[in-house]
C-alpha cells in the first residue's frame, strides 16, 4: 500500500490533479492535497503522513 501511495503522489507533481482523480479513482480534493504536498518539500508530504497514522 505504502509502494502505490508513493507512486501516486509521484504522479501528481508531472499530471494535473483532476487526471489524477479520474485516473486512480481518488477525490479530487485529495488530488489537490496530493498537488500541493507534491510541490512543497518532502517534509510536508511526511509531516502530513504522520498525522495520519
Amino acid at each position: 500500500m505504502a509502494a502505490r501511495n508513493t507512486a501516486l503522489f509521484g504522479m501528481t507533481g508531472e499530471l494535473p490533479s483532476i487526471i489524477i482523480s479520474d485516473l486512480f479513482g481518488v477525490h479530487r480534493n485529495t488530488a489537490n492535497q496530493w498537488a500541493a504536498l507534491a510541490q512543497d518539500s518532502w517534509a510536508g508530504y511526511l509531516a502530513a503522513l504522520r498525522a495520519t497514522e
